[in-house]
């Protein structure tokens, strides 16, 4: 592992070095070009996340897999940002929204949901819910509420995605809590079952014994397609660790259509929450597209900011910039129309470098048209994680993808990297914003994450930051290693040559100057004529390989 690595560093240093000299005689502007954030008034929304002392505040992230989907790569990304906007502001005092569906073994941030055989396909259009979200209609279970939607709300982080995070201070521990169940009303509603089985475990538990329960109607009133928000008393634990909610429907013919279930704090109205509104293989276009009717829900979630983070999957498809701009403004347009609010604050996060070259030359470009957009829009704040991930953590062009440690694919971002995403966005968004962290007092919320130090790399020498090196199993030289030159010898002080038989000044003889010798066998006069009778041949072999020294 260690050689090829080698190997990709050799060629992504010169990839990186060909990429720069180009786009210096490139007419069009890059994610280099433009600021790492673009906002007309930070006070703007600085003021957004500074409500959260005093209220809550919802943060809705539209996207792909890329970094955000729910279920799927964006969960590490997902329970970082909320766990980074925690360490600022304390903890939050109500949890994501629970659709129905099945996460027992990837908790969707401090909990986890069963969705049972009593749930049936929902009647409402998908377009009228919005990504992310799955609707579904609740029947009478054959054994009452054991065949129903659960959720255990683990606001003691007992269990999150990355065990780093375990037993963090992410909610509110006081209470008393509650539970706020979303749902439709339809043409004779069926009414919503409800029950509280405490448990001692992490995951939802049917045997759990039930300590309380209730039924939920809707007003006789209420115009089908209505979305109602019901809200149960104080939930009891019944000496149990964890409140777990089941619902069900109270007829057996038609369902009730519930949206999710979130829990809220009673004593502790205030905190952030991030939610992701992402699902796989989406484009910005499909926003509208597949999602045009889902207003009125994202309007009844009540997000307090919008976050557009777009790009991956758009620029392979033969995107340009001025259509992205064109598609950009109508996603703007959209959330703004569903949130009666033409000034919603909108969030535009940069997508990172992924495919071919195609794809990559337009993610380059992609945060240039966001900070047209924020220039143009004091409502609109573009955040260029493209070049603060470049600056921070050396990521950005490297050549061959396989050797980008930031991704387990052509696309997505492995955990470690996800988590390192997430700093970058939560970090720069405070430092641009002037929000002091109390956890990570440097003037520069990168040195709060990550470290650099150097290696020697194939061919030379390479700075690279810790996490990376870890992830490469590469020989880091650690903190603060460089490839400075000191001596003025003309090599890295850190990678000196290794004597005669180290033909390209490496520090390493190794594969590389093996093919450098078999490369000149034969030849008269050679560099690799280590025995000096004249020619390359079996005898200067015989004393490189006494000399190995990878």
């Amino acid at each position: 592992m260690k050689t090829f690595a080698r190997s990709f560093a050799s060629r992504a240093l010169a990839a990186v070095a060909l990429l720069l000299a180009l786009s210096a005689h490139a007419g069009d502007l890059t994610f280099l070009d433009v600021p790492r954030v673009s906002v007309q008034d930070p006070a703007v929304f600085r003021a957004i996340f500074e409500r959260s002392r005093t209220e809550l505040v919802r943060v809705a992230i539209f996207g792909d897999s890329q970094e955000t989907a729910p279920n799927g790569w964006g969960v590490h990304y997902l329970a970082h940002i909320n766990a980074g906007l925690a360490k600022i502001y304390g903890p939050t005092g109500e949890s994501n929204l629970l659709s129905n569906t099945t996460q027992t073994s990837v908790p969707y941030w401090l909990a986890t949901t069963h969705a049972s055989a009593a749930i049936v396909a929902s009647t409402v259009p998908t377009s009228a819910v919005v990504p992310g979200i799955s609707n579904a209609a609740l029947l009478s279970g054959a054994k009452a509420l054991d065949d129903s939607q659960r959720s255990v709300f683990l606001h003691d982080a007992s269990r999150c995605i990355d065990s780093t995070l375990n037993g963090g201070p992410w909610f509110d521990q006081k209470g008393p809590f509650i539970a706020d169940i979303l749902a439709i009303a339809t043409p004779n509603s069926p009414g919503i079952r409800w029950s509280n089985a405490p448990t001692d475990g992490n995951d939802p538990d049917a045997t759990a014994a039930v300590v309380q329960s209730g039924l939920f109607t809707f007003n006789r009133a209420t115009a089908a397609g209505t979305h109602v928000w019901f809200t149960t008393p104080v939930l009891e634990f019944a000496s149990r660790r964890h409140l777990q909610i089941a619902l069900s429907g109270n007829s057996s013919r038609g369902g009730a259509e519930v949206v999710g279930i979130r829990f809220r704090s009673v004593s502790a109205a205030r905190g952030i929450t991030v939610q992701s509104f992402s699902a796989g293989g989406l484009r910005l276009p499909h926003l509208i597209e597949q999602f045009g009717a889902s207003g009125s829900q994202l309007r009844a979630l009540a997000p307090s900011v919008a976050v557009l983070h777009y790009g991956a999957n758009d620029a392979g498809n033969g995107i340009t910039p001025q259509l992205w701009r064109t598609q950009l403004l109508a996603a703007i347009a959209w959330i703004r129309a569903a949130m009666q609010d033409p000034q919603f604050p909108i969030i535009i996060a940069a997508e990172l470098q992924i495919g071919g070259a195609d794809a990559t030359a337009m993610i380059d470009r992609m945060p240039v048209v966001a900070h047209e957009i924020a220039l143009e829009d004091a409502h609109v704040l573009a955040l260029n994680l493209l070049r603060i991930t470049h600056e921070e953590y050396g990521w950005g062009p490297r050549g061959a993808m396989s050797w980008r440690p930031y991704l387990a694919d052509t696309a997505h971002f492995v955990p470690y990297a996800q988590r390192l995403l997430a700093a970058a966005f939560v970090g720069e968004l405070r430092s641009s914003l002037t929000i002091a962290d109390p956890s990570c007092a440097t003037s520069n919320w990168a040195d709060c994450v990550r470290s650099w130090g150097a290696y020697c790399a194939f061919g030379g020498c390479a700075a690279v930051i810790d996490q990376d090196a870890i992830e490469l199993e590469l020989e880091w030289a650690g903190v603060g290693s460089s490839c400075d030159d000191n001596d003025s010898d003309g090599y890295p002080d850190l990678c000196p040559p290794l004597g005669a038989a180290d033909f390209n000044r490496d520090g390493f003889i190794d594969a590389g100057d093996l093919a450098y010798l078999l490369g000149a066998w034969g030849q008269l006069n050679s560099a690799a004529d280590l025995s000096g009778d004249g020619v390359v041949g079996a005898e200067d072999l015989a004393q490189f390989l006494a000399a190995w020294n990878p």
